[in-house]
């Protein structure tokens, strides 16, 4: 497998490892109200050793705006607190859809963790072959964690503007909000999408509750209109599945890729005049 996915039989096999770190970042989806207290479904079960992390209490959420990237000095104390160094082996899981565990690894990679892994199906496929869990809560001794950017990671909404029709843009966002057809989840946005943008629903890389193989991978991005060779600004609602198709093209190798925070959050609120397409 990748260097950046385990197995389930792996993990199962390496619980007992030293200096291994498990996170359940599960995180319930925008418009589900009330939103799924997956903090509470940790401690009723999940796999052994694993520690709880939630995307937004790692995150700046004081601009206004969802769970955007915190600067180095906030994210190195999160990851401190919580027991994780750089050179913690970390496996991340969701539910194995890829909705939240892509952006954890992410932002552990981005700011210098050295040996991260995403949990191929998840939690779901943990608990289809009967693996064993636990409950309750489990902490980590504190540890040390450095973070630094090296190179630049996300772009603003007015690198975006100055992008449009130079810069490859995929949305990973489904093809009714792209196209304006659904509503969002969050009050007071358009619908639609970025100007010039290309649809790439998140929901693409993952078939049968796993993540798709890299030629299916790249059958996908190749179906969908992506160029993999080009620099890429990938976006979706908020930033959180932005970093699923980030990863997805990480895993053919394909790494000129940059992330918009702000997303739709931003590009599509009614209080602001970024243009917008729905077609």
């Amino acid at each position: 497998m990748s260097s950046s996915i385990v197995s389930t039989d792996w993990l199962a096999s390496h619980l007992d490892q030293s200096g291994l770190v498990i996170i359940d970042c599960r995180k319930s989806k925008p418009g589900i109200n009330p939103p799924i207290d997956f903090h509470g479904k940790y401690l009723e079960a999940h796999i052994p050793g694993a520690v709880y992390i939630e995307v937004d209490d790692i995150s700046d959420c004081s601009t206004g705006l969802p769970h955007m990237l915190p600067d180095a000095e906030a994210f190195s104390k999160s990851m401190s607190e919580r027991g994780i160094s750089n050179n913690s082996a970390v496996v991340l899981y969701d539910e194995g859809d890829l909705f939240s565990a892509p952006r954890v690894w992410w932002m552990l990679t981005r700011f210098g963790a050295n040996n991260v892994r995403i949990l191929d199906g998840g939690l779901n496929a943990w608990l289809k072959e009967g693996k064993r869990t636990e409950g309750g809560e489990r902490k980590l001794p504190p540890a040390n964690f450095e973070a630094r950017l090296e190179s630049q990671v996300v772009v603003s909404a007015e690198q975006v503007k100055q992008a449009l029709g130079k810069v490859q843009i995929i949305d990973a966002r489904s093809l009714g909000r792209f196209r304006g057809e659904q509503p969002e989840p969050r009050p007071g946005l358009h619908g639609g999408h970025i100007p010039g943008s290309l649809s790439v629903p998140f929901t693409e890389l993952t078939e049968n509750g796993r993540i798709k193989s890299p030629q299916a991978l790249k059958e996908t991005f190749s179906r969908l209109g992506v160029d993999t060779t080009q620099r890429t600004i990938s976006s979706c609602g908020s930033g959180v599945t932005a970093a699923a198709l980030l990863f997805g093209l990480h895993l053919i190798g394909a790494e000129d890729v940059l992330i918009y925070d702000g997303s739709w959050a931003e590009w599509g609120d009614i209080n602001k005049d970024y243009p917008i397409e729905t077609q």
